[in-house]
């Protein structure tokens, strides 16, 4: 009965551990949080990096008809299979072309040919010093591990490119070797896209690879703003192997630019080969070729002349014309220069807040100081003329003063006749009357003739004397 008990329970037993089997299973093949970031990490998604996630080949790599996987080798060479052009099955995309450079009967250094079909100097910007291109940019090397299939009616018929050239996706990049580069200077480099990136290769028959993509280039130009809004600038675009010396890597370059599509700046762009003494690049690591192109800028002036310079000569000449108007006519006079002068301060401070940064005073900068010290000089002139004309007007004797030395003179000279002697006693009285009223005007006694003429007989003269005394004076 004990046996008979056991063999029940045996297949209940058995299914107990096949479904554990099944969990312990499934639990292994799953990633935990640690594990599927340290492949994430051993795998970039650059899609320029070498290095391709799995996730990314099972996309990019083609599908057979049955919805497997096909194989990793499509471009090496298969045998008893056409093709056009193939990789050996020993290729290693690690190594650099020059050392099967015996297969090419060719010798160091190794060359890069650089072609740049520039549209436009898209952007300028003074504030930091930096010079947008849009072009294509074109670099080309010798591949001498590939096996051309030079019988391929391909390579004479323009289907797939040009006669003696394919067209291929730049997706192979990722099977094949491709130079790395270095742009000196550069700020930003931008590929442009539609629906997809703007790029090619094409192989050609004689085992050139050409890669070509439109790009957006930002570099660096060194500029001196001293002479601003006078200055002219030159600016060099050089690219060059990263790693390899001159020694290992020389380059050539040529380039094409059509000035009709060049839209208008703020300069004058002139592009030009690059001049022999920027073709080598001197780096604490060592030695490099560089390929490129100079652009030489020169900035436009006129919108400088007609809006700063012509307007504040204007102002400077309004200034001088200023000497023409009566010192006396205050208000008008003074609103005209102080009104000039407000006006340049304005153009001044305007100017200096869109110039670019100079290490000293610019040359516009300089001109406006000269204007403005000009139409500062005609106030100042107009200022001492005020200040002479009152030093002008000031009369020499107070009325007091005036009168006393008028008093004085007449009593030093001959006595007016007199009918008797009463008149003459009386006119001695008026005389002492007319002396104690004098005395008695205060100093600013202005208009005050009528008190002399009460105490005085020869009140004629008097009153003529204050007169003359507040013509003086108004003067």
């Amino acid at each position: 009965m004990g046996m008979m008990h056991f063999r029940d329970k045996l297949p209940l037993t058995w299914c107990l551990v096949m479904q554990l089997s099944c969990i312990l299973h499934q639990t292994s093949s799953v990633d935990w949080p640690e594990e599927q970031s340290r492949k994430e990490s051993l795998s970039p998604v650059d899609p320029d990096s070498k290095m391709i996630p799995e996730e990314q080949l099972r996309k990019e790599i083609p599908h057979t008809s049955d919805g497997g996987l096909a194989s990793l080798d499509t471009n090496k060479c298969k045998p008893n299979t056409p093709f056009i052009w193939c990789l050996p099955q020993d290729y290693n995309q690690e190594k650099h072309p020059f050392t099967y450079f015996h297969l090419v009967n060719k010798s160091l250094p190794w060359d890069y040919a650089f072609r740049f079909v520039i549209e436009e100097i898209s952007n300028i910007n003074d504030k930091s010093q930096t010079m947008s291109i849009s072009m294509y940019f074109a670099v080309s090397w010798l591949e001498p591990r590939l096996k051309i299939n030079e019988s391929a009616t391909e390579w004479s018929e323009a289907r797939t490119g040009p006669a003696n050239e394919v067209n291929e996706s730049p997706e192979i990049l990722k099977y094949i070797w491709y130079p790395e580069l270095e742009i000196y200077g550069l700020d930003t480099f931008g590929r442009q896209r539609v629906l997809k990136e703007m790029s090619g290769v094409r192989i050609i028959k004689n085992k050139t690879i050409t890669y070509e993509l439109g790009v957006r280039i930002t570099i660096s130009c060194r500029m001196n703003f001293d002479d601003y809004p006078l200055d002219a600038h030159t600016c060099q675009f050089q690219v060059g192997s990263y790693y390899d010396t001159h020694e290992t890597v020389t380059c050539s370059s040529f380039f094409i630019y059509d000035l009709d599509r060049q839209r208008s700046l703020q300069h004058f762009i002139q592009i030009e080969s690059l001049p022999s003494e920027f073709k080598v690049m001197e780096l604490p690591s060592g030695i490099y070729a560089a390929c490129g192109f100079q652009v030489r800028l020169q900035r436009k002036q006129m919108q400088f002349l007609v809006q700063v310079y012509l307007p504040s000569f204007m102002f400077v000449i309004v200034s001088w014309v200023s000497f023409l108007i009566k010192p006396e006519v205050v208000p008008g006079r003074m609103a005209l220069l102080v009104t000039l002068f407000l006006v340049l301060i304005n153009i001044f401070n305007s100017v200096r807040e869109n110039a670019p940064i100079s290490s000293r005073l610019n040359a516009i900068d300089l001109y406006l100081v000269v204007c403005i010290f000009l139409v500062f000089g005609a106030l100042m002139e107009y200022a001492v003329i005020l200040l002479l004309l009152k030093k002008r007007r000031k009369p020499m004797r107070t009325i007091d003063q005036g009168l006393r030395h008028l008093f004085a003179a007449s009593n030093g000279a001959a006595a007016v006749p007199l009918r008797d002697t009463n008149t003459r006693e009386e006119n001695s009285a008026g005389e002492e009357k007319q002396v104690e009223v004098v005395n008695s005007v205060p100093s600013n006694g202005v208009g005050k003739k009528t008190m002399l003429v009460t105490y005085a007989n020869n009140k004629a003269v008097i009153t003529e004397a204050v007169q003359n005394a507040q013509h003086e004076q108004r003067q």
